[in-house]
């Protein structure tokens, strides 16, 4: 019960972290591109409300701190700075958001303040994954080789029986080379049910023959020997430029992937089955095949290239042109620009407040999907 209430701590310490710390820093580059720009800043929040504690100055510039509500005599030019009670990421509310009547505030600034505030969220995530590959590159990563390693030796089975152990590099079977590239250790041993196949392997640099017998039978999900196969890898570390360079590939393959997913439904290449968008509670479940694959392979690797996935996918999904959204404002003042004047602030107004509701529906619909048909990592 201890390891189980350890195990779950662990998953939900890893998941809050990655999440939270990806919008964190989504929130925080709008936060600093809005003081650069000279756009006031009403409250920078950590977590989501409700709040927890809040501190700002005062008329007579005193510090105050207090809790959910304000007090009356804090100074309304002052910037709140709060820790909220929802732990994931934070919140920028800037002057003047939606009212352009508001004097030096975000929606009365000129196009390229607003589209540089705006897009400084998905900047930041961006950046943010580019240093955490930069990272990964240069203090070391697995990287596949072509030899076959045995990951798994059920119990029982005549793997076990014969000697073989996860870790093993199957090097030859019946004197012929095998890799992960020609597959014919499995057809080899298919091709002999029920004879013995001689396996040249390499245990931790020693090479040894061991005979294993493939069964005629055998249960559902084992195979003929009870192995399962991967690929062997070994420790690879960039030099920073190479690691900037592989970094910068990664993260424009992710992003050029993801772009092409609807190309490839509409073109036949995919099926809109196979395409599916995640919730929280999606991302969750991911985390924690993450997790447990990190602790399998005694290494963080792998959750620091989930966080720098999600943070490129925080980017890309901020991006789209919606109603409510990062892009949606973008798009806004993109329209401006091409028209020569905004549309009324109410009609904007109106079309994010919608496009917010929107979301928020399809949200509670994803979140109900992953609840009924949970991911499933293969």
């Amino acid at each position: 019960m201890l390891d189980f209430l350890l195990e779950q701590a662990l998953f939900w310490g890893v998941f809050l972290l990655v999440l939270g710390g990806l919008v964190f820093f989504h929130e925080l580059g709008h936060f600093l591109a809005s003081i650069w720009c000279g756009v006031p800043v009403k409250e920078f929040g950590i977590g989501f409300p409700p709040r927890l504690i809040g501190t700002a100055l005062d008329k007579n510039g005193n510090r105050r701190w207090f809790g959910i509500k304000s007090p009356p005599d804090v100074d309304s030019n002052s910037m709140i700075l709060s820790l909220n009670w929802i732990p994931l990421g934070g919140f920028v509310r800037p002057a003047g958001e939606d009212d352009p009547l508001v004097l030096n505030g975000l929606s009365a600034a000129p196009k390229r303040v607003r589209f540089a505030v705006l897009a400084a969220g998905p900047a930041a995530n961006l950046i943010v994954s580019l240093i955490i590959l930069i990272f990964i590159f240069t203090t070391g990563f697995p990287e596949p080789t072509n030899r076959i390693r045995i990951d798994v030796v059920v119990d029982p089975s005549t793997a076990k029986s014969a000697g073989l152990l996860p870790g093993d590099v199957v090097l030859t079977a019946n004197g012929e080379s095998v890799n992960v590239e020609n597959g014919k250790l499995s057809k080899i041993i298919r091709a002999n049910l029920g004879q013995p196949v001689s396996l040249s392997v390499d245990r931790n640099k020693e090479i040894l023959n061991i005979s294993v017998l493939p069964r005629t039978e055998w249960p559902e999900g084992q195979g003929p020997t009870g192995i399962v196969l991967g690929a062997e890898t070994r420790t690879a570390t960039y030099s920073l430029p190479q690691a900037m360079l592989s970094s910068v590939q990664v993260i424009g393959f992710q992003m050029r992937e993801t772009l092409m997913l609807p190309v490839r439904v509409v073109a036949g290449q995919l099926k809109a089955s196979e395409v599916r968008f995640v919730s929280p509670v999606g991302v969750k479940t991911i985390s924690d095949e993450v997790v447990r694959r990190s602790l399998k392979n005694q290494t963080a690797t792998d959750v620091l290239q989930f966080a720098a996935i999600l943070s490129v996918a925080l980017a890309l999904t901020n991006l789209l042109p919606l109603p409510a959204l990062d892009g949606g404002r973008i798009l806004f003042v993109l329209i401006e620009a091409v028209r020569g004047k905004r549309l009324a602030p109410e009609r904007e107004g109106f079309v994010h407040l919608m496009g917010l509701f929107a979301l928020l529906t399809l949200m509670v619909v994803m979140v109900i999907n992953d609840l009924v048909n949970p991911v499933v990592m293969r």
